[in-house]
């Protein structure tokens, strides 16, 4: 028998100053696939770019698009992720105006807020054949981490 375990928090240091930030199996799914070796469940790069064909940029473990995620001069996504951490979205673009400048806490922050608990899945559709190996939609439209059994038992949730 064999086990799986999984580790879902990191301690980041950031400017001499320490924290624990908690990370779901989802969001390293997705980051696995966006931005890591799409292989190694957990492997990703905060720092990860690539440039799309109609000239916008995706940015960061999790690929947020310059267009429709990470855009400074459409603060609608921005906004309420900025009031949630006590500031304007202003101020967080004015700070953080791609992803690739902001620290892995707030890329996390980000993901969270659009991954909606698993609903936002769609933004992260093109990607589906990568992620689907961890992450499953469920009958709710939810996509959630597979239920991963050994031949004596279930490992994760």
């Amino acid at each position: 028998m064999w086990f799986i375990v999984l580790y879902t928090s990191f301690t980041l240091c950031t400017d001499g100053e320490c924290k624990e930030v908690t990370m779901s199996p989802e969001a390293y799914a997705i980051a696995a696939c966006e931005s890591g070796d799409t292989e190694t469940f957990g492997s990703l790069d905060w720092q990860a770019v690539n440039v799309n064909v109609d000239g916008t940029v995706d940015q960061g473990a999790f690929q947020f698009n310059s267009y429709w995620i990470w855009n400074p001069a459409d603060l609608w996504i921005m906004e309420p992720i900025a009031n949630r951490i006590g500031m304007s979205g202003k101020t967080f673009t004015t700070l953080w105006p791609t992803p690739n400048d902001a620290p892995p806490a707030i890329q996390l922050k980000v993901f969270d807020y659009v991954w909606n608990d698993g609903y936002g899945w769609q933004n992260w559709s093109a990607s589906q054949p990568c992620w689907e190996q961890w992450l499953r939609i469920d009958e709710s439209g939810r996509a959630v981490f597979k239920t991963i059994t050994t031949s004596n038992s279930a490992v994760l949730k």
